[in-house]
């Protein structure tokens, strides 16, 4: 009886095998040195390619396991600073607040194409927006016209957006873009004492608080660099670097598991 791996030659004179009892005779292709030498090289080049692509992609792969730990510990309203805002209520809008006469008053303005009530420090005030201009503030009581709050005004704003343990100790007006704010610019940046060292950005044209920065959010934005690999402005995240290092990244861990795998199949069959 022949059993399962038992050989026979076939009527040219070469190997024919037997795949199990019952079975009918399979042909293979006896196993060559060329088809060993070729087995051998393909995990060599696999594990060189791994090896190498590693080197160019690995610190950035562990960058980005850093900056979603950081992103992902931190809840968003702390870092947007939104922990120490203060959250009024809408106030209701009193007869005795509102005595501008609207339409003499917009006839002066030129193109406007929308008008809201705002209120800046308390003080309530109508914001037309302009075709083609900046915004202007019209006092709701006698329609005196503000292109821009002043520096009295700004901190007042800011120190009421803020509800943390600090004081207001500078207050500028920035014209310059930074890594902190890449808003509407001119912008009064007012610095607080407090522990996070809070910055509150108010715009002038407006009186509107228009960001808050803290650590928390300095430290997140750094990642955040980190993270999209936009060095510069930090908010570009379809560039070509990056699309670069993910292909990469994806080629390591393509050739990790085909590694991973095939090692495993060769301790198995030892």
């Amino acid at each position: 009886m022949i059993t399962q791996g038992s050989r026979r030659l076939n009527r040219n004179g070469g190997p024919q095998w037997r795949a199990g009892h019952g079975r009918p005779w399979v042909r293979l292709r006896p196993v060559t040195d060329e088809f060993r030498g070729q087995a051998v090289r393909l995990p060599k080049a696999l594990t060189a390619v791994h090896k190498w692509v590693g080197v160019f992609v690995g610190i950035q792969v562990v960058l980005w396991v850093a900056g979603g730990l950081v992103m992902s510990a931190f809840p968003i309203e702390l870092v947007r600073g939104e922990t120490q805002a203060a959250h009024d209520e809408p106030t209701p809008i009193g007869a005795h607040e509102f005595g501008v006469d609207l339409r003499s008053t917009l006839a002066t303005l030129g193109a406007v194409s929308a008008i809201e009530t705002v209120r800046v420090a308390g003080r309530l005030f109508l914001q037309a927006h302009r075709i083609g201009q900046q915004p202007v503030l019209i006092d709701a009581r006698d329609g005196r016209l503000t292109d821009a709050i002043d520096e009295a005004t700004a901190r007042m704003v800011a120190d009421g957006d803020f509800t943390g343990v600090g004081r207001v100790v500078a207050a500028e007006l920035a014209t310059d873009t930074s890594t902190e704010y890449r808003g509407a610019l001119p912008v009064w940046r007012i610095r607080f004492d407090d522990p996070r060292d809070t910055t509150i950005y108010v715009s002038p044209a407006s009186g509107q608080v228009v960001a808050r920065r803290n650590d928390i959010w300095r430290l997140y934005d750094f990642f955040w660099m980190l993270h999209i690999m936009d060095y510069r402005d930090r908010v570009d995240f379809n560039h070509a670097l990056l699309i670069g290092a993910s292909a990469l990244a994806l080629l390591l861990a393509a050739t990790g598991f085909w590694l991973l795998f095939y090692r495993v199949r060769v301790n198995l069959r030892r």
